[in-house]
């Protein structure tokens, strides 16, 4: 609990959150519940275990629930007239909830985000659905629309197998779980954009918080076609590639070449295009509800995945900073975010104790979200796996996050359930 009283101070310290504001958009959630479409199924398979699940979150002070409509994979939940249906997976669960695939037991007429939504509103709950926008697949297992269109796949920098200079490989034969799509792609841009069209035109939502709206990682994306985007930007083509951009040392390592900044940039400007279509398609349709984007709350390495969820004018706290990139900022398109703070530290001073910089922990990354973030409300997630078998200690990340941002996020509800965190989730 020291952990706890030592936030105190913190908080002490920082200007109010929106959460003490009267002028509090009543969109925002101040108590919100992750549910994770394959850690979950068997609840979202019936209405009467949905009706249960909306209730004992209703009754530990949830306001929000943040259903996963499409998951990290590319499948949905809901009755869609393109997107692969979770019911169509082949994938089995080995591990708790353990199922074997759903074809063999999902009900095939059932809509989970319409039983969903009807069950929260019935009893005073809003529905902020989530979509995992470029996951398309998954790695091992070959499943995903990403294998049906492999033209989609990000394209990843990679080491050879000799040790010396790179290859380049499909997001299906990369390193990883999920198969990332090519956020430059039209057509992966118009597919992703049709999926937040659906939802929002055909189901009674509050909210939308896109999720994974971002490039895989730092090798990701060498395709043809990006190649060909970024050139049309520079104005010249690039005769080294990716060497000029990226270069991979013998371990494996990578090295920013000479047109490394302007990539970062022209990735994040990638990003900000899709998002600032993403804004258009929700509020055309439904002006009313709010647009979020779920990101990771490590700021200073953001520009590894193209995402720029920092204002303008926000500190420069990496190397490959520039102005182009802050133009990138995503925050004019956003009406909230909200941020993973997935750490194991809870104050600042622990993790500093530690050897890590302060932003590497809950309280850190908290007020360092606030910052670069200003004006713009922040939600502090907390994902409960991390304090698996210490209760005190994520006590104290929920009672942080709860306190040093505009709300609280819960991941994950299977999380809740497994390591029976319902008492502790009721009163962060």
């Amino acid at each position: 609990m020291t952990a706890v009283l030592a936030l105190t101070a913190v908080a002490a310290s920082w200007p109010p959150t929106a959460s003490a504001d009267p002028a509090r958009a009543p969109w925002l959630p101040r108590r919100a519940l992750w549910i994770e479409v394959s850690a979950n199924l068997p609840t979202l398979s019936s209405r009467d275990a949905i009706r249960t699940l909306v209730a004992r979150a209703r009754d530990a002070g949830f306001d929000t629930l943040v259903p996963e409509a499409k998951n990290a994979w590319g499948f949905v939940m809901y009755d869609s007239a393109f997107a692969p249906h979770i019911r169509t997976s082949p994938v089995a669960r080995p591990f708790p909830p353990a199922y074997p695939p759903p074809p063999e037991w999902y009900p095939a007429d059932f809509d989970a985000l319409a039983v969903l939504i009807e069950e929260a509103h019935a009893v005073g709950v809003r529905v902020h659905a989530a979509v995992n926008v470029f996951g398309e697949g998954l790695v091992r297992e070959g499943v995903g629309k990403a294998f049906d269109r492999p033209e989609w796949q990000s394209v990843h920098v990679m080491r050879a197998p000799e040790g010396t200079g790179v290859r380049l490989v499909p997001a299906s034969g990369a390193p990883g779980t999920i198969v990332y799509a090519n956020p430059a792609h039209p057509e992966v841009q118009l597919y992703e954009l049709a999926v937040l069209w659906e939802i929002v035109s055909q189901y009674a939502v509050d909210g939308i918080v896109l999720d994974r709206a971002r490039y895989a990682d730092l090798t990701a994306d060498f395709s043809d076609l990006s190649r060909a985007r970024f050139e049309a930007v520079l104005g010249r083509p690039i005769a080294g590639w990716p060497e000029e951009i990226v270069q991979v040392s013998s371990d494996g390592t990578m090295q920013p070449g000479p047109l490394f900044t302007s990539w970062v940039a022209w990735r994040a400007s990638v990003i900000r295009g899709f998002v600032r279509a993403a804004e258009r398609v929700v509020h055309q349709v439904r002006p009313e509800i709010p647009l979020a984007m779920y990101v990771g709350a490590w700021y200073p390495t953001v520009f590894e995945v193209g995402q720029n969820w920092g204002r303008a004018d926000a500190p420069p706290l990496f190397a490959a900073w520039s102005p182009a990139w802050s133009d990138a900022t995503l925050l004019p398109h956003l009406d909230y975010v909200l941020v993973g703070l997935y750490y194991r530290a809870v104050s600042r001073g622990e993790a500093v104790r530690q050897g890590a910089p302060p932003w590497r922990s809950v309280a850190g990354g908290a007020l360092l979200a606030r910052e670069v973030t200003r004006g713009t409300p922040v939600v502090g997630g907390i994902w409960l796996q991390v304090y698996a078998g210490d209760r005190d200690r994520g006590r104290g990340a929920l009672h942080a996050a709860a306190e040093l941002t505009d709300g609280l996020m819960v991941f994950d509800l299977s999380d809740v359930v497994q390591g029976d965190w319902w008492e502790a989730v009721s009163h962060p």
